[in-house]
């Protein structure tokens, strides 16, 4: 079985697809067209503190003796959490721990220039010293391992040299985006974070719009599915979806006339077709009281199909009297233990049901219809569990809903008969037979009577053997008397 996934789901993760792909395009822009390595780009935030920082060490080493440089370096290392060193000239290293310089390193130590002079103009009287001019931090990345140098140039002067040479303060660390004075997080993650609440803002509402809308067509498709036509599908949309909206409600209308109308044509059938066969009984009942001999057998079989056929049109009649809107049935109280009883005392024909039903019990419905959809169940119960078979009849509450339950011993269906058992002229393959199976219209009569009642009815096999009919339907509001004589202790 596919997966089922839901489309916002789906709309979400092509959302965040959208903006990787974005990402990547506005990293390969700024590698390509503004000619800056991903890595440059990333450290451009702390320039301003790499800057900063490096200038404030460079004044220190102004007052400090070549002897004590290294423990200057080493502190400034621990406090930033990457290694500092400092170099004079095309790579002749002054102080910080002793290293090996990569290649690439080198070469840009050599080649580097100032911007300027290197003599940094005197301070205006009372002021403190300035900070001696610099050039932008560079950036080389090298491998073997992964180590990433930021070298800033700085004029190189000492307590004991006056003139300033040029210089270089290295910075090395082998992780730059989980290095903090590297990399700050802090304004990528807010970037980040505010991009997504505005993707979110933006997408929320035309994606709760649109799922709100299928929702509602689905449960209208469900709806016309069942056999109910009287789906509300509301208007407001004037796109793709609203069209389709009101293209499945002149659907249901169409569906409805249709059904309605081959109801109202089975029942004018059936209507017209009761006068001629009370006749033709009527006729048969005499010539059968005159005839003599083998007449008189072949009469009694013809009667009997007359009689088969006036059951059929009678069932025709029922089944599209039931099928009529349930606007047009006037539903009432009725009790349930009552309905039950009665009908059980009609149908059993000797076959012993057990009935569970509290007395107490109402549902909203019409009497007649539950009568007959009660009288349907039970008859093909007893006919399929016969004399000897085990037949329960229980009604009980659920919620705002009351269900009664119709059990037997029987063979029950086949599984996959479950789905159709309710349409008209539906039979099972064992009971083509009419006399047998019927004529397919008996459960789909108890269908349209308690849907018409507002309900529900479904059927499932029992274990091991038999079928359980449920019909769901509303509980009748309980009045004031209703509620005092329920409080109100019996003897």
């Amino acid at each position: 079985m596919k997966r089922s996934v839901p489309l916002g789901t789906k709309i979400f993760l092509l959302v965040l697809l959208n903006l990787t792909l974005l990402a990547i395009v506005f990293a390969i822009f700024v590698r390509v067209q503004l000619r800056l390595e991903l890595e440059s780009f990333l450290l451009a935030p702390a320039r301003e503190r790499i800057t900063s920082v490096s200038r404030l060490l460079a004044l220190e080493l102004e007052d400090t003796p070549e002897s004590k440089r290294n423990e200057l370096l080493a502190r400034y290392s621990a406090a930033h959490g990457v290694t500092f060193y400092l170099f004079r000239g095309e790579g002749e290293q002054v102080a910080g721990p002793k290293v090996d310089l990569p290649e690439p390193v080198m070469d840009r130590l050599r080649r580097g220039r100032f911007r300027g002079h290197l003599q940094s103009l005197p301070p205006p009287p009372g002021e403190p010293p300035a900070l001696p001019p610099s050039s932008p931090p560079f950036l080389v990345v090298t491998g073997d391992p992964d180590m990433y140098w930021v070298g800033v140039r700085i004029p190189l002067r000492g307590p004991a040299s006056p003139d300033p040479v040029r210089g270089t303060i290295l910075l090395s660390s082998p992780r730059l985006l989980t290095n903090p004075f590297f990399f700050d997080a802090k304004p990528w993650l807010g970037a980040t974070a505010a991009v997504l609440l505005i993707s979110f803002l933006c997408w929320l509402p035309l994606i709760r719009g649109i799922k709100r809308s299928i929702e509602q067509m689905k449960q209208a498709a469900e709806r016309i599915a069942e056999g109910q036509f009287d789906v509300r599908i509301p208007a407001g949309r004037g796109d793709e979806i609203g069209q389709l909206g009101s293209a499945i409600r002149r659907m249901a209308a169409r569906l409805e006339g249709f059904v309605q109308g081959q109801k109202r044509f089975l029942g004018d059938i059936a209507h017209e077709l009761c006068s001629p066969l009370a006749r033709m009984q009527l006729a048969l009942a005499i010539l059968e009281r005159k005839a003599q001999g083998s007449q008189a057998d072949s009469i009694a079989g013809l009667r009997e199909e007359v009689a088969d056929m006036s059951s059929l049109v009678n069932e025709l009649l029922s089944f599209s009297k039931a099928g009529l809107k349930s606007a047009e049935v006037r539903l009432s109280k009725v009790n349930v233990a009552g309905a039950i009883q009665r009908v059980v005392e009609r149908e059993a024909n000797g076959t012993p049901v057990r009935v569970d039903a509290d007395p107490r019990l109402e549902v909203t419905a019409e009497p007649d219809y539950l009568h007959r959809s009660l009288s349907n169940l039970i008859r093909n119960a007893v006919r399929y569990s016969g004399r000897e078979g085990k037949i329960e009849v229980s009604a009980n509450p659920a919620g705002k809903d009351v269900v009664i339950l119709v059990a037997d011993n029987g063979p029950g269906i086949p599984d996959e008969a479950l789905d159709q058992i309710f349409a008209p002229f539906y039979r099972i393959e064992d009971s083509r037979d009419r006399r047998t199976g019927g004529t397919g219209l008996g459960l789909a009569i108890v269908k349209s009577c308690v849907e018409a009642c507002r309900g529900t009815v479904s059927c499932r096999n029992r274990k091991p053997t038999g079928l359980e009919v449920e019909i769901r339907l509303p509980a009748a509001p309980m009045t004031t008397h209703d509620a005092n004589r329920s409080l109100t202790p019996s003897g």
